[in-house]
């Protein structure tokens, strides 16, 4: 389990940043001793469902078809980390994972160089076709990392919004 206060104090997150790298991000986000079950859920989808494999991925997130569909994906309850994302008008991805330790650590993701200059507020929205419009490889890419417990890949970043 990560020490998400241990993490706080190296991230200062008391006086949050616009923009955290995937090597920060990571330190929330990796946890080599992950072994938990993972569930998902669709619009339209009452009921979670297990993840069977990061290959159901790229399925689950082709149900997400129309604008502002959402996506999630959680551990075993209590959950201690989620994903959340929706279908944008672009027709690319808004993604945001979170750890969830009394307080949810949430990050909105985003791609590229242009990622740092991007508000990752929770009531802004994402630019069409911005570095956090992802395409469906890039959430893949993402979600199966993170499924498996190896935080971000490499180029990616965001912020960090604390609730609770």
């Amino acid at each position: 389990m990560i020490n998400t206060i241990e993490v706080s104090g190296s991230l200062e997150l008391d006086n949050l940043r616009d923009w955290y790298s995937a090597e920060e991000l990571n330190l929330l986000l990796i946890d080599p001793e992950l072994e938990e079950q993972m569930y998902w859920k669709v619009t339209g989808n009452y009921g979670w469902e297990e993840l069977e494999s990061t290959g159901q991925i790229p399925e689950i997130l082709r149900m997400v078809t129309g604008y502002g569909d959402t996506f999630g994906f959680e551990g075993e309850e209590p959950a201690s980390r989620y994903a959340q994302g929706a279908r944008l008008e672009d027709g690319n991805f808004m993604l945001e994972l979170a750890v969830v330790d009394g307080s949810a650590y949430n990050m909105r993701i985003a791609y590229g160089p242009d990622a740092e200059n991007t508000s990752s507020a929770p009531d802004d929205d994402v630019a069409r076709f911005g570095p956090q419009s992802l395409s469906l490889a890039q959430v893949h890419e993402v979600l199966t990392s993170w499924v498996l417990g190896r935080g971000l890949p490499d180029g990616y970043g965001g912020s960090i919004h604390i609730y609770g």
